[in-house]
């Protein structure tokens, strides 16, 4: 049986779907139904004898953006770093196997030439002091579970996107967004992040961290042209001039981080099992393209123009 924290969210979501195709038992916990930041309410659901393994897909993540994040500082810490010591507790005690989901916005590299690996220390964090609170909790995880965890598989990844239009999801951001800031970054689908990560569990790959993230990076200016050509909505995209330029018009309240990571390690451990490509899997999307018909998130005709 795998235990699932997080249950509800966009990656949890899709780890449920693809270990019911595998036929393997999950237990879903939400925070509506388990105070899971308990150490004892933990304790008691991982002793469980027929637990195998336990994915953290918890945390806080800002809704409708990360500068949410710098409002609610107390909570976002909480979730996403005490929680993270709080199963650090609970597997070593029950020697249970486990898995983080973190993210590339550890890092920071705007020209793009860096292409961070996993042995790279964070540089988008409270320790370099340029970064947003979000990321900056992100990087103190990695950090706590280096000190304090055992057997965990520590898995990043990075602008999410598959092909279900929806509020999380990078394509659909860039889509709703007035303007957007061109930058190279690194990518992962959603369903392939998920299945790379159960195979190095199945596979019983070396605990460690692991950037899960789909070879090759794009430009936002590409994917823009790309979303106009496979969904043919022909809209003029503005773009801002710099990070600066967003935080003066105060279409941000906090520095963000855009960098692409090497996904070597990943590859060495999954061979000979080939990853798709960010813009395969980025064309895949547009092509197969599900619009949400949410009217909450529906575009304004004056959007387009």
């Amino acid at each position: 049986m795998v235990i699932l924290l997080g249950s509800t969210g966009y990656i949890a979501q899709e780890f449920k779907k693809q270990l019911d195709k595998l036929n393997i038992d999950t237990l879903c916990l939400s925070r509506e139904e388990y105070n899971y930041y308990d150490l004892e309410t933990l304790y008691e659901i991982v002793r469980s004898p027929n637990r195998q393994f336990l994915i953290n897909c918890a945390g806080f993540i800002g809704q409708p953006s990360l500068d949410e994040c710098e409002n609610n500082q107390e909570e976002t810490h909480r979730a996403n770093v005490g929680l993270v010591r709080t199963i650090s507790k609970a597997c070593k005690m029950t020697k249970t196997p486990w898995a983080h989901i973190s993210s590339s916005c550890i890092y920071t590299d705007e020209s793009g030439a860096k292409n961070f690996t996993e042995n790279d220390s964070p540089n988008f964090s409270f320790d370099t002091n340029n970064c947003n609170y979000y990321c900056g909790t992100k990087a103190e995880a990695e950090r706590v579970i280096e000190e304090e965890a055992e057997s965990c598989y520590i898995w990043r990844l990075a602008n999410v996107f598959d092909e279900y239009d929806g509020p999380r999801n990078f394509l659909s951001k860039v889509i709703n967004h007035q303007m957007i800031f061109d930058a190279n970054n690194s990518f992962s689908h959603r369903g392939d992040f998920v299945k790379y990560c159960l195979a190095l569990w199945q596979a019983k790959s070396d605990f460690g961290i692991y950037n899960v993230v789909n070879s090759g990076s794009i430009s936002t200016k590409e994917i823009s042209e790309k979303i106009n050509k496979y969904l043919g909505i022909n809209k003029k995209f503005v773009f801002f001039e710099s990070q600066r330029q967003m935080l003066k018009l105060g279409a941000i309240m906090a520095p963000r981080s855009y960098c692409t990571l090497s996904n070597t390690k990943l590859k060495k451990a999954l061979h000979p099992t080939k990853l798709r490509t960010a813009r395969k899997a980025l064309e895949d999307s547009l092509k197969n393209w599900v619009e949400d018909k949410i009217e909450d998130n529906v575009i304004s005709k004056s959007f387009w123009d």
